[in-house]
């Protein structure tokens, strides 16, 4: 039983020696030729700085018709996917009930008005009767109370009037914008019901201006800031992936869309809405789009993969550190302060190195431990990186 767990005990120290050989020669290894490293090849070329997000597609303009009163849809003039001028009537309720209440209301007006001017007429009469001396200071009073009375009585029924005609406009609904019928909820015969907010049920039919279209997406508070109107920007659309379309930046939002979840600790995020600047007959709205936001570039500039740019101490003030390359010179390593600039998706602009350097790219352990003046041997070229894009 001992004989068999010393050779257990051995097996276990074999494996671990092989372990560490294969790590050694998986993470840069020292030896005869240097430690091996990836290497990268400054290029240049255009870059661009991006923010992303994913959204939807809409409409320019759209409107969800309500009902402003409750009554039985009498007569629907459209149909879904209809294209509509501003002002056309799309559907009417029951007008039989507004017409005899607006018929009634005009009645009653005109009988006030004819009462109204009997009353202005007996005024002027007996006001003239008492100039005269003919008519008691009673009897004129008596006739201006009489006319005031019949003027208020009046005034009702104007107001009747108007509150009856605007309850016959309220049975019919027109577009206020010139569309397409994208959503039609209900059916001649339904009540039309009252409601607030847009709440379900009360909204009779959609319409939307697809003669262009806008994409909402929300940007985290880290990429908005970097975000103007008028920006470029570019948009994929799930539906039509082969396609890339052009947009704008039309407007930032200035307050957070989860303000809820803001207060609990979350990160900020902003509504930003995107102008397509092309049409194409395939688009509907609610089509699932993800954006790149094109928030500065540059049209020529030298870079590297964004992981080549390490911090090392700053040979003149040893308490902080800056940002370098370790360049690959005759096999040796050159340890290059640079700076940099703007960052695309992988490469990012630096200034200090020329194109066509060669700089280390990894593993980690060697962009984190190499020193200067210390030997290495390529494993193979090339990086984790876009080469810089020409335009």
């Amino acid at each position: 039983m001992a004989n068999r767990k010393k050779s257990k005990r051995w097996i276990w120290i074999a494996v671990a020696v092989v372990l560490a050989v294969a790590a050694v020669s998986i993470f840069g290894k020292r030896g005869r030729g240097g430690t091996v490293v990836m290497a990268a090849v400054a290029g240049s070329g255009g870059l661009e700085e991006r923010a992303s997000g994913s959204g939807w597609l809409e409409g320019m303009s759209r409107v969800e018709l309500s009902a402003e009163q409750a009554g039985i849809i009498d007569s629907i003039y459209i149909s879904e996917g209809d294209t509509v001028s501003a002002g056309q009537i799309l559907l009417t309720l029951d007008q039989s009930g507004a017409r005899a209440a607006m018929n009634d209301a005009g009645a009653r007006a005109g009988a006030a008005r004819i009462a109204r001017d009997q009353a202005d007429r007996l005024y002027e009469r007996m006001l003239a009767l008492g100039e005269a001396g003919l008519a008691s200071p009673e009897e004129v009073q008596q006739a201006l109370d009489a006319r005031q009375t019949a003027q208020a009585v009046l005034l009702q029924a104007y107001a009747a009037e108007a509150s009856a005609m605007e309850a016959l406009r309220k049975t019919s609904y027109s577009s206020p914008i010139a569309g397409v019928v994208t959503a039609l909820n209900v059916d001649e015969g339904e009540m039309a019901i009252v409601g607030t907010m847009n709440t379900p049920g009360t909204v009779l039919l959609k319409i939307e201006d697809m003669s262009s279209f806008l994409v909402r997406v929300t940007l985290v508070e880290s990429e908005v800031v970097g975000v103007r109107s008028g920006m470029p920007a570019e948009v994929t659309l799930d539906a039509l992936q082969d396609t890339v379309f052009e947009g704008t930046v039309r407007s930032v939002g200035l307050a957070a869309e989860n303000e809820a979840a803001v207060m609990t600790g979350e990160v900020a995020e902003y509504e930003v809405t995107i102008e397509l600047t092309d049409t194409d007959p395939r688009l509907r709205s609610g089509m699932s789009a993800s954006v790149d936001i094109i928030t500065n570039s540059v049209s020529d500039c030298i870079s590297v993969p964004v992981q080549c740019v390490v911090p090392r101490p700053d040979p003149a003030d040893g308490t902080r550190e800056i940002d370098a390359v370790l360049r690959i010179e005759g096999g040796r390593i050159e340890i290059v302060p640079v700076e940099t600039g703007i960052s695309g998706a992988m490469n990012i602009e630096v200034r200090g190195i020329s194109e066509g350097d060669s700089v280390v790219s990894g593993p980690v352990e060697a962009l984190r431990n190499l020193e200067a003046g210390e030997q290495v041997r390529t494993e193979r070229f090339g990086g984790f990186g876009d080469r810089p894009r020409r335009r």
